[in-house]
């Protein structure tokens, strides 16, 4: 790898961090708004080796927000597009991309090779999923998300977000209260559990578009980047909760502690016995949210 283009880098933290990094093999999983620019993101430090997981499509609504997408791009897979985008920025990089749901088989094993999870989902469902395969692999989970609340009755306009940086063992989102286990478990059900449940009242929440904005979006990836660039040349430990205070226009850090009796943390290093697999989806099933 040309060693020229890295060299402002280097200047930060040196060859041996700048080695660090390219020998990481990292997994984003989402690659819409947020996911799109983590993987823009980790393309730019020179990682040699990005996993890319989403079973989606871009459509229109998509062209605000995908880093790297163009209009003449709608309807391919977006992990084909950020695969191409990530090969642009670093033609040596070595991109996997796997257009499957988290939870099938493909996905889940690719994640248990990898050194590092980045989360940029839109649901507890998988989060869920990531946490405790994270915690029981040893395997540091970045997850982020963005927020934009629209002016309601009795509530201001305001808009944010965070990064979770959930260490095995140290600190996981539920120690961050950050993952609601009930909604995350309602969201796993399958289609038939989930339809039936509507059809009584009981709903999982509006399927109505978030909004979603380019630039909030690339406040939040890269803050969660940074996380990983820190963590991983050792420059100084990671930050365990960023929030971004958008009406502020400040990022926050949390101080933040394990909660001494969570379960996900008590899981490190169990690896099989806690049986991820069991959130496999049933044979044939595959597009739904989570």
């Amino acid at each position: 790898m040309n060693r020229n283009r890295f060299a402002r880098q280097i200047l930060m933290f040196g060859e041996k961090g700048q080695n660090k990094i390219e020998a990481q093999r990292v997994a984003v999983v989402g690659a819409g708004g947020l996911g799109s620019q983590l993987c823009q993101a980790l393309a730019y430090t020179g990682i040699r080796s990005i996993g890319v997981i989403d079973d989606d499509r871009l459509d229109e609504t998509n062209m605000n927000r995908v880093a790297g997408a163009l209009p003449s791009d709608v309807g391919r897979r977006k992990v084909e597009v950020a695969k191409e985008h990530i090969l642009k920025i670093n033609p040596e990089a070595e991109v996997i991309a796997i257009p499957r749901n988290l939870r099938t088989r493909e996905a889940l094993e690719f994640l248990l090779k990898c050194t590092h999870i980045c989360g940029a989902v839109d649901h507890d469902g998988p989060r869920l999923v990531l946490t405790e395969l994270a915690a029981a692999y040893g395997i540091p989970l970045i997850d982020a998300t963005t927020e934009i609340f629209p002016e309601a009755e009795g509530r201001p306009f305001d808009f944010g977000g965070r990064v979770v940086v959930a260490t095995p063992g140290d600190y996981c989102l539920f120690c961050a209260d950050q993952l609601d286990r009930e909604l995350a478990k309602e969201e796993l059900e399958t289609p038939e559990v989930r339809a039936d449940r509507r059809k009584h009242g009981y709903g999982l929440g509006s399927d109505l578009p978030a909004p979603s904005v380019f630039a909030l979006n690339g406040i939040l990836a890269n803050a969660a980047v940074m996380e990983f660039i820190v963590m991983t040349t050792g420059i100084r430990e990671a930050a365990r909760h960023l929030t971004y205070k958008g009406m502020r226009g400040v990022m926050v850090s949390r101080d933040s502690k394990r909660n001494p009796d969570c379960y996900t943390c008590a899981t490190c290093g169990q690896r099989d016995n806690v049986n991820i697999w069991r959130y496999l989806l049933p044979e044939g099933v595959e597009n739904f949210a989570a």
